[in-house]
């Protein structure tokens, strides 16, 4: 090694059988450099995925492996990364998805690395490779696939996993766990990828990444590979207080791929990459390698440099991120809910052009009646309005009323949200209610395409990371909504338990017409401990009360409300109407809501003002009693 500020020990040999853990107390670990993008740049117009050649060309994959074994690499990588059935499905691989082809792939993928590090006259480690599976359903399908590849690995006499570029730490720990509970003495390495703005897929930052795969017990070792290149990487690392207690890993990729004559180069040179590599390592890192782009030359470099090398003593773990989720500010009716008081809110149209006459008047006729918070819808059914945060920020500087802007994934990707999230911020909001939001509608999707980069669940974890982020001091207050009408409440509460998890503090359900509704949000509390706010939609008419009870999907409204209407009634006659029924719902919600949500029919809101009035009016008679 030429000149270097780090320390050779030359104690280690063949004969010397070691543990992972044995080498890495005294040794920075080299892994193997890129398996797939390396092999298509030696098989360059071929269609095959790397994976698929350990049965068409083993011989390939073998004398990969034996390359970074040559050129220093400790521990090599199965050839594994895509190796599940949702990826095959997805990258139509020709009907090999099958769980037999899989089986007979994966043995044969164990049993190259096998050979190669049998032939070698080194002392080298075997990681069981296993990438990100999509998820597709809502009931955690991907986590069945999962423990069958860990459970094929263990047969194979694998005892080192390698989860890598993962975008979040949810699917980690549950892998994790499934291992240790299967192989009690694995060595788990767990490692997300983010972006060059050090943002995962699912907007998760380094820091909440390091800070969460820290606390937990099943991982041995956390780090960053794919996503970015190394000076990125040495970026975010010194920004970021490494977790005590784990072995860090670091494997850039080779800079960032651009395509010349039909073929993807990376930019960085092995020499570079080994000077920056050099930084991370001060940093106290104790596995490093390769990812996409990188070759056997970036591993012999990283040999060259950190061969048989004292790992860096990590400085005190400082990393404050992700503060227990209890934590949290008083926000007015949040406040007012944890005294147990009932709590109002109500939902104003923003406008579909100009003219905000009618949100104006609304929002100020609502604060002389003393609602809590005014929620703004984000363009609902796919109808384009004014932008819900434009709307919440003008109410909060023109009206001084509380809002709870809807914000939807439909409609902006991940940087659109950040950037609105942002802004709102900046505007004082600090309420949000988080859907996953209405398709596009069919005829309109030729022309207006949906983003959808998050679900509610996911877009919830990304905005509470922003608060351990940047607003830890006063942290966005995050809602849910609630559909009571789903035909499971036990897959209903799992989803609320989750959304709670990603941090939603309190729920707003559908309109409620009837006691099967009333007994469904009762037997939703006893399951999950959160804060209920209760849908109250007034039908206005006959024409309207059988508009919403056959065309609004997710609403159920019985007859015995409809009948309540008839087609000649006049509009004073049906607004009476839907004030008592109104009413009679708040009573009946009474002793299980924390408060109502008011969704305000064309505008009306003076007719949601009677009906709180009376509502009012009828419960401190009924307290006198």
């Amino acid at each position: 090694m030429q000149d270097s500020c780090f320390v050779i020990l030359n104690h280690f040999h063949k004969e010397q059988t070691m543990t992972i853990r044995d080498y890495l107390k005294d040794f920075v670990l080299i892994m193997d450099g890129a398996m797939g993008t390396y092999y298509d740049l030696l098989y360059h117009g071929e269609e095959l995925m790397a994976e698929e050649a350990n049965l068409t060309h083993p011989e390939r994959i073998l004398n990969i492996h034996k390359e970074y074994i040559k050129k220093g690499a400790k521990l090599i990588r199965t050839n594994t990364f895509a190796l599940n059935k949702p990826t095959l499905i997805q990258m139509n691989q020709r009907g090999l998805e099958t769980e037999e082809y899989i089986k007979k792939n994966l043995s044969e993928a164990v049993r190259l690395a096998k050979e190669a590090v049998r032939d070698s006259k080194e002392e080298v480690f075997i990681g069981a490779d296993i990438g990100p599976i999509a998820e597709r359903e809502e009931d955690g399908e991907e986590d069945a696939e999962y423990r069958r590849l860990v459970d094929l690995f263990i047969e194979e006499g694998i005892d080192i996993f390698v989860l890598e570029t993962f975008p979040d730490t949810a699917s980690v720990k549950r892998i994790a766990s499934y291992i240790k509970e299967k192989k009690p003495d694995a060595f788990v390495i767990g490692q997300f990828a983010v972006n060059p703005t050090g943002y995962s897929q699912m907007g998760h930052s380094v820091k909440r990444l390091m800070a969460e795969a820290g606390r937990m017990e099943e991982l041995d070792c956390c780090g960053l590979n794919c996503g970015i290149g190394v000076a990125h990487m040495s970026r975010f690392f010194k920004q970021t207080d490494l977790p005590a207690g784990k072995y860090i890993s670091a494997l850039p990729n080779c800079g960032y791929p651009h395509v010349v004559r039909g073929r993807t180069i990376y930019s960085d040179s092995a020499s570079y990459y080994g000077e920056r590599m050099e930084q991370i390592v001060l940093l106290g890192t104790n596995i490093v390698g390769g990812c996409c782009g990188t070759t056997p030359a970036y591993i012999e470099e990283l040999s060259r440099r950190f061969f048989e090398c004292r790992p860096v003593k990590r400085k005190e773990n400082k990393n404050i991120y992700a503060q227990s989720r209890e934590k949290r500010y008083p926000f007015p009716f949040i406040e007012k809910m944890e005294r147990g008081e009932k709590t109002v809110v109500v939902e104003l149209d923003p406008p579909f052009d100009e003219d905000n006459t009618k949100l104006m008047e609304g929002a100020f006729y609502l604060k002389e009646k003393g609602i809590d918070a005014v929620t703004i819808a984000d363009s609902p059914m796919a109808r384009s309005r004014a932008d819900s945060f434009l709307v919440a920020s003008k109410l909060i500087r023109d009206v001084g009323i509380s809002v709870i802007p809807h914000v939807t994934c439909r409609d902006r990707n991940r940087i659109g949200l950040r950037s609105t999230i942002l802004g709102g911020y900046l505007n004082d909001i600090r309420n949000v209610l988080v859907v996953t939001g209405d398709p596009v509608d069919r005829a309109e999707r030729d022309i207006t395409k949906s983003v959808f980069d998050f679900n509610s669940i996911r877009l919830m974890e990304f905005i509470e990371g922003m608060n351990g982020e940047h607003f830890e001091k006063e942290p966005i207050c995050i809602g849910g909504a609630l559909n009571q009408n789903a035909s499971s409440l036990t897959a209903v509460a799992a989803r609320m338990e989750k959304k709670k998890q990603a941090g939603a503090s309190f729920f707003l359900t559908q309109p409620i017409y009837d006691e099967e509704g009333a007994r469904r949000i009762r037997q939703l509390k006893e399951q999950v401990d959160t804060k209920i706010l209760c849908g109250i939609m007034p039908l206005v008419s006959y024409r309207n009360a059988s508009f919403i009870q056959n065309e609004m999907p997710g609403i159920y409204v019985p007859d015995e409300i409809v009948s309540c209407y008839h087609p000649d009634m006049s509009k004073e006659e049906a607004e009476d109407t839907a004030v008592r029924i109104s009413v009679d719902i708040m009573k009946m919600l009474e002793e299980i809501a924390d408060g109502y949500y008011f969704m305000t029919p064309f505008n009306r809101v003076r007719l949601i003002g009677r009906i709180i009035e009376e509502g009012n009016r009828i419960k401190k008679s009924d307290d006198k009693r």
